[in-house]
């Protein structure tokens, strides 16, 4: 879970320029106080980068319409189509349907038998299901939806090859939402079906990426984060047993984890200035990219003591940026929170005794990946 070793010299002088494999030069942000700075400010704009070529990792660019591509107030507008379904009124009501599958995880997997594995047997199947349940997604097409998503979020894929998953994921998504427009229900993409076709909230466009964002952002992330927090909690077996013990003390521990973990969201989106703006040490001219490093910027040592070290017990500092900041900040965050602390919380009491199954040396990680995870956690109890 380390970071560059580079970043303390680009946190001690002016902004940087940076190039990413695609897309032109842009400054990096890596200080909390910058990075704080640009997500809350209005002059740095992500709608401004739709018809440039944007620093990324992946060949093709955002779509313009989106959550994370849109300004206010036309982002206000696509918010507030979607905002009642993570509300916290909202969240809360979801808290026994988390529970329920999770403890169905954990009951297959002693079922199944020792050893057991963590990310395809308990952080896919709670991610997924959770998320295709809000959305309405059928239960049969779960690890169709994962196979897309990790080919999609690799870096070394061909343009081919993401061009093509990319174009089936497309055409499914879009049965989908052709389903819910003849048979509606309560859920998500029902919701969103209604905010195009009766209410006039959205153009069909804006229904599809809001559709896709949901199902990517609502899925991979807890996917990933489920298992990484797992392994660092096995790697601390004292830990474990506190936890266990108080679990009131879970909470600040998995804000610490958030703070922690490398988060996918570091550098995927990028802003432009749309005036001259002084940061960091520079004048970022009107029209100049800026990528934001959140994971980074979590790191900072003018703001978290000894900020490189996992403090399961962390005093709280400040908050982390791992859901962003501003009016961009992350919609499904609570969810996501409750989600976290579901499975940890129901393998510390379900499954005593939890270890690793395998050597350190063993774990193979998905390093060609935009995402920090494990293919496999092999655990006994």
């Amino acid at each position: 879970m380390d970071l560059s070793p580079s970043y303390p010299e680009l946190r001690a002088g002016p902004l940087p320029r940076v190039k990413l494999p695609y897309g032109e030069e842009a400054w990096l942000v890596t200080r909390y106080a910058d990075a704080r700075f640009v997500l809350a400010d209005a002059r740095f704009s992500l709608a401004a980068g739709v018809h440039r070529d944007q620093p990324r990792m992946r060949p093709l660019s955002t779509s313009g319409v989106g959550l994370m591509s849109t300004d206010a107030p036309e982002h206000t507008r696509l918010r507030q189509v979607i905002a009642r379904h993570f509300s916290p009124r909202r969240i809360n009501q979801l808290t026994d349907r988390v529970q329920e599958i999770a403890t169905e995880l954990v009951d297959r997997l002693e079922e199944k038998g020792q050893p057991g594995d963590l990310v395809q047997d308990y952080a896919f199947p709670l991610s997924i299901t959770l998320i295709c349940d809000l959305l309405g997604v059928p239960e049969g097409d779960h690890r169709k939806i994962q196979e897309w998503l990790d080919l999609m979020l690799a870096h070394s894929v061909s343009l081919e090859s993401f061009v093509a998953e990319s174009e089936a994921f497309v055409a499914f998504l879009g049965e989908l939402l052709e389903l819910r427009r003849h048979e509606p229900g309560e859920d998500l993409l029902s919701a969103l079906v209604r905010a195009q076709d009766e209410e006039e909230r959205l153009t069909y466009e804006e229904m599809f990426e809001l559709a896709a964002e949901l199902l990517t952002a609502g899925f991979v992330t807890t996917y990933n984060q489920i298992s990484n927090f797992s392994y660092l909690l096995l790697r601390r077996p004292e830990w474990m047993s506190r936890l266990r013990e108080e679990p009131e003390r879970i909470p600040v521990a998995l804000e610490e984890l958030l703070r922690y973990v490398p988060m996918p969201n570091g550098l995927n989106f990028c802003r432009y200035a749309t005036e001259d703006v002084e940061l960091g040490g520079v004048l970022v001219r009107a029209g100049d990219p800026v990528l934001v490093d959140m994971n980074a910027a979590n790191r900072d040592p003018e703001v978290y003591r000894d900020p490189d070290a996992l403090v399961l017990d962390r005093k709280p500092e400040a908050p982390h940026l791992s859901f962003g900041h501003g009016a961009h900040f992350c919609v499904g965050s609570r969810l996501a929170r409750l989600e976290l602390e579901v499975a940890v919380r129901t393998l510390l009491d379900r499954l005593p005794g939890l270890k690793p199954a395998v050597p350190e040396e063993e774990l193979k990680w998905k390093a060609e990946a935009m995402l920090k995870g494990l293919y496999a956690l092999p655990v006994t109890w």
